[in-house]
């Protein structure tokens, strides 16, 4: 019995322990399938990314995709993750299945973790638009598997990793828009599949590499504000699938002309801002895809050929800043009627942007046939050498810029209703109803008619009052010939002055030029400070004594007059009138509270309170100002005296020209004067042994002035050897006024620094011929240059931009 009792006792053990070795195998075979998966979702909550969510239910999270499995596949953020996530926070072993990392504008600190390299399986890797640091990580190039690289506009300093050449599967990688420097690595070349490269708005220097050619995939190369230099290689133009080309803001040299046709299916093409030459034009009209075409600030020439009207679905035509000359050919409007355009179907006609400006292109403009067809269009063509009248068809355009060429004749007042009397600028032939073109002779002789229809009907009244008029034409005549031969008459004048002024106002407020209200003393006069009745603060200029006795001063004195009254300005002082008198002559001026520019920079608490970037905008304001007086004036004229006494400041610290005492007006006939005049140490070369005064006279005391403005001091003897054989080894940074904090400390701040200097010394060659006007120098103040490496202006010398090998001065 005991035996039967054992026996079932073992069958009902072997039963049970049977069943409990069966489910335990069973449940470890699940949890080893589960356990993975269950990693996972802990990887998402452990990142801090999601809270409050059901693991179970990761797969419906917001961002999260899974496969059939239940294996996540996709990560997606779009939105701003908590206050200091880094991508630190995610275990990327944990994810073996991810495929797609999407963490987009999501506020990520910190740099990528060599881990990442763990997504063996990822295809896709964006992490643009947020605050990552740091250089990109060698791993990488372990993703071998990566179709789409995006890392733009984040904080990535370092160089391009070589392991990047590993990712030959790629097809997109976008860098642009970080702090990379150093060179382009060679091994990009063995990344045959990729069809979009984004390296712009970085600090890569050197050369684009030859194993380009490699990429005969490519479709949009995009490498625009680098520091890129030298030709573009050969295998470069094999790169025949380019449908988007921008290489602008670097530093490229190549002549493109013939090779760019290769390129048949480009779209955009961005070439501007570099040194490219060459006659492009007759290549790039074969390029017949064209819709963006910025050729601008080159050195590209030749002329428009006709076949410019090839180019029928542009959209942007900008050749400004080059040398192309010759006429506008008539076929270019055929572009102004094009209705190929993508663009123009889509949006209703969007506006056809034309720009020729600064360039050498002559003849008349071609005629225009106008219909319900023309496209709303934009076009600049100022600065050239374009010739005949301006047609009232421009009314029909968007917006229109025809200054500083030679057209002629009268400009219909819609036109400048439409756009402006700036639109006409700069056209000394051009007249019209709106100052301050001149009035036309047709208008004058519109008058005469009118009045000579009139003549009759009031005959009677004319006759009744000849003798009066008679009279009073004698008795002006009189005071005339008293004013120009007996000097001392009581002529006191003042206009565009807010509130009546006498002469005895004037001489009480000084206490008859008292020395106490001496505010400055001249070559030719002494300026005081009065206060009228009124609470207004004026300057008055008198002329010494002495010298009112001159008939020659006296003539200066009335030239003054003649022209500052004719001058509208916003940097040229406001002349509000004049006395002539027997006992003293005096200008009445504006008042000018921080006093001259010379008194500030001599001043060790004034000099700091301007600070960089008011200087900089002292010369761009002061250089206006004499580019108005020598180009937009109806009679140009010549300062002859330039100098840091002669530019005042107002309470904003804002620079006027002023002191045109010994200014002499420029004869249409003549282009020089025999009477020297200036302050020594601003005064030309030329004039030691020369009479020729000409505006590049001007030119040369603008250049002593902003040496001066940019060294704090009088530039000395530096004038002496500057355009000597051999010029001192002088690096810019010891010339910078040393009461300043470094120009390094702001970004782009040392890029002004340098053109300034560069215009600056190239006002100052010897020869007056090889100066740049005016006019010239404003326009380089305005041109946009490619940024320079902020390390690198300590080791810049003035040989180097006396040579412009650091910026280039576009030729006249």
């Amino acid at each position: 019995m005991s035996n039967f009792t054992s026996l079932w006792f073992l069958l009902v053990f072997s039963y049970f322990f049977s069943n409990f070795l069966f489910d335990s195998i069973f449940t470890y075979s699940n949890a080893s399938t589960l356990f993975p998966l269950q990693q996972e979702g802990d990887a998402l909550i452990q990142a801090g990314w999601w809270v409050n969510q059901n693991i179970s239910l990761r797969c419906k999270w917001k961002g999260i995709t899974c496969d059939a499995s239940g294996s996540i596949i996709m990560i997606q953020v779009r939105r701003s993750l908590p206050n200091g996530s880094t991508l630190h926070n995610l275990n990327f072993s944990s994810l073996p299945n991810l495929k797609g990392l999407y963490l987009i504008n999501s506020s990520l600190q910190g740099g990528i973790p060599p881990e990442i390299s763990q997504l063996s399986k990822l295809t896709s890797l964006f992490l643009g638009s947020n605050d990552l640091s740091g250089e990109v990580p060698l791993e990488l190039g372990n993703l071998t598997n990566l179709l789409e690289l995006d890392l733009r506009n984040n904080m990535f300093t370092g160089t391009i990793p070589s392991t990047i050449g590993r990712l030959t599967n790629l097809k997109t990688l976008d860098l642009s828009h970080n702090q990379i420097g150093g060179f382009i690595p060679s091994q990009i070349g063995n990344m045959k599949s990729l069809t979009g490269l984004y390296l712009g708005n970085n600090l890569i220097i050197g050369s684009i590499p030859s194993a380009f050619g490699n990429l005969s995939n490519l479709s949009n190369i995009v490498m625009k504000h680098n520091k890129l230099i030298g030709p573009l290689p050969t295998t470069f133009w094999s790169l025949t699938r380019l449908i988007w080309l921008s290489l602008s803001y670097n530093y490229f040299n190549d002549s493109v002309s013939q090779k760019i046709q290769k390129f048949k299916g480009l779209e955009i093409l961005e070439l501007h801002e570099n040194v490219f030459s060459g006659p492009i034009l007759f290549s790039v009209v074969h390029l017949t895809n064209l819709s963006i075409l910025n050729l601008s600030s080159n050195r590209f020439n030749g002329t428009i050929p006709v076949q410019i009207d090839h180019l029928e679905k542009l959209n942007i035509l900008n050749v400004s800043y080059n040398m192309f000359s010759g006429p506008i050919p008539a076929t270019l409007v055929g572009l102004l009627y094009s209705t190929h355009s993508p663009y123009y179907v889509l949006n209703n006609g969007i506006t056809l942007e034309i720009d020729f400006s600064h360039n050498f292109i002559d003849g008349e403009l071609p005629r225009l046939s106008l219909d319900n067809h023309l496209r709303p269009t934009s076009i600049n063509i100022s600065y050239n050498n374009l010739v005949g009248k301006i047609s009232d068809s421009f009314l029909f355009f968007r917006s229109v810029n025809l200054s500083y060429n030679k057209f002629e004749g009268e400009v219909c007042d819609q036109i400048l209703h439409r756009f402006d009397v700036s639109a006409v600028l700069g056209n000394q032939k051009l007249c019209g109803s709106i100052p301050p073109l001149h009035p036309c002779d047709s208008q004058n002789h519109g008058i005469f008619k009118m009045l000579m229809i009139l003549l009759p009907s009031v005959f009677f009244f004319v006759l009744c009052f000849s003798c009066f008029t008679l009279v009073r034409s004698r008795s002006k005549k009189k005071v005339t010939h008293e004013i120009e031969s007996n000097k001392h008459g009581n002529v006191f004048c003042i206009w565009d002055y807010d509130g009546k002024v006498a002469y005895d106002d004037i001489i009480e407020a000084t206490e008859d030029f008292d020395i106490k209200y001496c505010i400055g003393t001249g070559g030719y006069g002494s300026v005081y400070k009065a206060s009228l009745p009124n609470g207004k603060v004026v300057a008055l200029k008198k002329l010494h004594t002495r010298e009112a006795q001159e008939r020659t001063v006296y003539k200066s004195f009335q030239n003054e007059v003649d022209m500052l009254k004719e001058i509208r300005h916003r940097n040229i002082i406001k002349l509000y009138g004049y006395c002539l008198h027997k006992r003293s002559m005096f200008l009445i001026y504006e008042y000018m509270e921080r006093g001259s520019l010379f008194w500030v920079l001599s001043n060790d608490t004034e000099a700091v309170e301007l600070d960089w970037k008011k200087r900089l905008i002292i010369l761009q304001r002061v250089s206006h100002a004499l580019s108005y007086i020598h180009h937009d004036c109806i009679t140009p004229i010549i300062h002859r005296d330039v100098t840091t006494c002669n530019i005042l400041l107002d309470s904003n610290l804002e620079a006027f020209l002023s002191d045109f005492g010994i200014s002499r007006l420029l004869d249409h006939e003549l282009s020089y004067h025999t009477t020297v005049g200036g302050t020594c140490g601003y005064i030309a070369p030329e004039l030691a042994y020369s009479v020729v005064i000409s505006e590049k006279c001007d030119v040369y005391s603008f250049g002593v002035v902003a040496l001066e403005v940019i060294m704090g001091k009088h530039p000395g003897e530096l004038l002496t050897y500057l355009w000597s054989k051999s010029i001192p080894r002088i690096f810019i940074k010891d010339l910078l006024d040393s009461r300043l904090k470094s120009p390094l400390l702001q970004i782009g701040l040392t890029q002004s620094i340098l053109l300034t200097l560069t215009l600056a010394f190239a006002c100052l060659h010897p020869n007056p011929k090889a100066r740049p006007t005016m006019q010239h120098l404003t326009r380089e103040f305005n041109i946009r240059r490619p940024y320079q490496d902020e390390l690198a202006f300590n080791e810049i010398t003035i040989d180097q931009l006396v040579k412009q090998e650091i910026y280039y001065v576009h030729q006249i």
